[in-house]
């Protein structure tokens, strides 16, 4: 090769790796939007959607650097109602709970709340501290929401039992029956797409779409709400939020509100009674000996039996008459 060629050569690389780069970094987007929702533009959605109710859900990530949130602000551009994280694991999450949760209700907004899933930890903990959230707030609200969209190691069938105690467990404590949030890619592949749980309303995250993809999963044949966006601009909050739309009118949404009623922990089923213990078998009584019973017989020791210095031989000894056949003759 001649050095023109060699300098020719040299000259195509980064041109050849800048398309590697680009064809990888377009293959991982597509990538991205096919398995995640969390990807996204907002898209206009389909005029099907024309009045049904819009809603938002918060955190403390929509309080940068402690912003404070103008819920009136958002009432007023068309917020029909608003779910506000209250837990995660077992535990508080969001130090402006207890404020967003007044002043979305003095807004004029429908409130629920939800609880970000750990599957790593104990599901009736959890249960129990969302609960005890919930609670504190009182007041009328949305159903409680399970927002479970990570498997934190468990496979399907360790995920399916943790998700349904708890719920069941949840709809004990409060009285109501919850809402799952989960997004499509999550539940086909980490839960299986199960069907165990298609009596739950369902809240579907699905981005970049006009409406949500049919069929829906797991045995729903409805959702209840969908989050289409997680980058929307609202007024009265500093940065984006999610945009979420409800199945319903704005009328309807109030249908879903009711009180946080304490009920009764879950039944569970009776221990098994503890096996009994096993009775010895009693211990065997000695063999009578020929001629009848054990009896004791005393039996005089003869005179004149040598024995080592300083030993004395009792005089009689006493022994099982069964013996006596054993004693030689000169000895009876």
């Amino acid at each position: 090769m001649t050095p023109v060629g060699q300098s020719a050569h040299r000259a195509l690389l980064p041109r050849l790796i800048v398309a590697l780069a680009s064809a990888a970094a377009l293959a991982l987007g597509l990538l991205v939007v096919v398995i995640s929702p969390r990807a996204d533009a907002v898209v206009p959605l389909s005029p099907a959607f024309d009045g049904l109710a819009r809603g938002i859900d918060s955190s403390s990530w929509q309080h940068p650097h402690g912003a404070p949130v103008d819920w009136h602000a958002a009432a007023a551009s068309g917020q029909s109602f608003a779910f506000i994280k209250a837990t995660e694991g077992t535990g508080p999450a969001n130090r402006y709970y207890e404020a967003d949760v007044e002043q979305a209700r003095a807004s004029g907004m429908a409130v629920g709340s939800y609880h970000k899933a750990r599957p790593a930890m104990d599901p009736s903990v959890q249960a129990r501290a969302f609960a005890a959230r919930l609670q504190s707030v009182g007041g009328q609200q949305l159903p409680p929401v399970l927002d479970i969209e990570t498997d934190e190691g468990k496979n399907p069938e360790e995920l399916i039992e943790w998700t349904r105690v708890f719920l069941t467990e949840l709809q004990h404590l409060t009285g109501r029956t919850p809402i799952i949030y989960t997004y499509r890619f999550f539940w086909i592949d980490r839960m299986a797409n199960t069907t165990q749980f298609s009596e739950y309303p369902l809240w579907l995250a699905e981005y970049g779409v006009p409406e949500p993809t049919l069929p829906v999963i797991g045995g729903w044949t409805e959702w209840s709400f969908w989050q289409n966006s997680e980058t929307g601009a609202v007024p009265g909050f500093t940065g984006p939020v999610d945009l979420n739309v409800f199945a319903g009118t704005h009328e309807d949404i109030w249908a879903w509100v009711g009180p946080v009623t304490p009920g009764e922990a879950p039944a569970h089923e009776p221990a098994p009674a503890p096996a009994p213990e096993p009775v010895p078998d009693p211990a065997p009584e000695p063999a009578p000996g020929p001629g009848g019973p054990a009896e004791p017989v005393t039996v005089a020791i003869p005179e004149g039996i040598p024995t080592p210095d300083g030993v004395r031989l009792p005089e009689t000894v006493t022994v099982p008459a069964h013996m006596l056949d054993q004693i030689p003759p000169e000895f009876r």
